[in-house]
């Protein structure tokens, strides 16, 4: 396996993740203010790229920080950080779900159109072309 890994709050909490479970793994860093995953090797796997992606052995890939961490709990479940029983696992769902929605979602969208905005007016960054396209 292979983390694909830049910045920002979501690639982080994986990179946590893989931490506390003592999984090594290679990583790999993407520019993302530079473009680098709109870049045709980038889109030639997944488009747009969005991070963290996890690349697996048999050379699929997965995106999203829920996908990821559920994915390596269940090929590497000790130390368990998801739950060990169907109620902690749903519990644990629930209260990342809650997260999510009421606090992440919220802030996330008031950077996005209050700092943030000038920025990704750009040209360039507005664009969904790959970089040289």
């Amino acid at each position: 396996m292979k983390l694909y890994d830049s910045i920002g709050p979501n690639p982080r909490i994986v990179r946590i993740f893989i931490a506390e479970k003592g999984i090594e793994m290679p990583k790999q860093w993407v520019d993302l203010r530079g473009g680098e995953n709109r870049e045709a090797d980038h889109l030639k796997a997944q488009s747009a790229w969005p991070m963290p992606t996890l690349e697996l052995d048999d050379g699929s890939y997965l995106s999203e920080i829920t996908a990821i961490c559920e994915y390596l709990e269940e090929t590497k479940p000790e130390p368990a950080m998801i739950g060990s029983t169907p109620k902690e696992r749903a519990e644990c769902r629930m209260w990342t779900r809650r997260v999510d929605l009421n606090i992440c979602e919220p802030v996330a969208n008031g950077y996005r159109f209050g700092e943030a905005l000038k920025f990704l007016r750009s040209e360039f960054r507005w664009s969904r072309k790959p970089r040289g396209a």
